[in-house]
């Protein structure tokens, strides 16, 4: 029988699954809405899920899950977006549980970089970062070929970069406690909270970005703000860390007509010119596997080291 692993994608709203090839062929996807009431909860969906019998031959899972992560102790120590799943140690948990199964954990942003390197954008790119646009915005760095993670893997947390200055007219709270934040800008909640404070409705980022796409001043202005967020926080990356190379996913990332003008403008504006000629922006087409194939991609990753 043909290799298979097992990746687990949590989102905010989500857990996605799917058997995956090191080709990555994928096979058998499901998703459920995320248990995460508390940890007890939480770690019996996933059993649940390496339980399924069209999952019974596989003996390697990767998980990418929302940080900040403790790597090392294979711990989840909180979540912005999962609010009752609080220091578990997950990957202890699970090993008790199917102690003949390896299992792996990893920041959901580093694992959906992964997957770029692997399967994606990023295979033939060499040094590049990945920002998540999704309910939240995350991040992940690959240089020389070798994802960076950091202390306790939480190397690359974008979207706490804080981008308060070009928005001193229009403070805002970010899920994390903090004011300013890329994420209160630049996500689909970030997009649907500038068109509630524009007009007074609430609506999802798609419908935003359709009404955009159909002429609704309101709905383009919120874009442009997300993408003046992304080019600044963008341009402090290049700055800080010489990488030029963007890939940008995730459901938000669909709507590149409606970021690339202001993303673009506000990154040139704010990086030295040695940069701007190497600059490189590519959306992905918000790929509803990308996180799967990342977490899977863990044991790709792991056996080249």
């Amino acid at each position: 029988m043909q290799r298979r692993i097992l990746g687990i994608d949590i989102g905010a709203t989500t857990v996605k699954f799917a058997a995956v090839t090191p080709e990555g062929s994928v096979a058998h996807r499901g998703a459920l809405p995320v248990a995460s009431a508390g940890n007890e909860q939480f770690v019996a969906q996933l059993a649940s899920v390496i339980a399924r019998p069209e999952f019974s031959d596989i003996d390697q899972v990767g998980i990418g899950s929302p940080g900040p992560l403790d790597l090392e102790a294979g711990k989840i120590i909180t979540s912005a977006n999962m609010p009752g799943v609080k220091d578990l140690a997950l990957v202890a948990e699970l090993s008790a549980l199917y102690p003949r199964k390896q299992i792996r954990l990893e920041n959901d942003a580093n694992a959906a970089t992964l997957g770029e390197k692997y399967f994606g954008a990023g295979k033939n790119l060499g040094d590049f970062a990945v920002l998540t646009l999704g309910t939240g915005v995350g991040g992940g760095c690959v240089f020389n070929g070798k994802l960076q993670r950091g202390f306790r893997g939480n190397f690359f947390e974008v979207g706490h970069v804080n981008v308060a200055g070009i928005f001193a007219d229009e403070p805002r709270r970010c899920g994390c406690g903090s004011d300013g934040c890329l994420e209160a800008y630049a996500s689909a909640t970030g997009i649907a909270k500038s068109y509630e404070l524009k007009t007074g409705e609430r609506r999802s980022a798609a419908d935003i970005s359709a009404l955009a796409m159909g002429g609704d001043g309101a709905a383009i202005e919120c874009y442009r703000t997300a993408g003046r967020a992304l080019g600044f926080a963008m341009a402090a990356i290049t700055q800080l860390l010489n990488v030029r190379k963007f890939v940008l996913t995730g459901g938000v990332a669909v709507a590149e007509p409606l970021l690339t003008p202001t993303l673009r403008a506000a990154y040139l504006q704010q990086t030295l010119g040695v940069f701007h000629d190497s600059f490189q922006l590519i959306f992905t087409r918000g790929d509803e596997n990308a996180g799967i194939l990342g977490a899977a991609a863990l044991f790709l990753e792991a056996e080249e080291s």
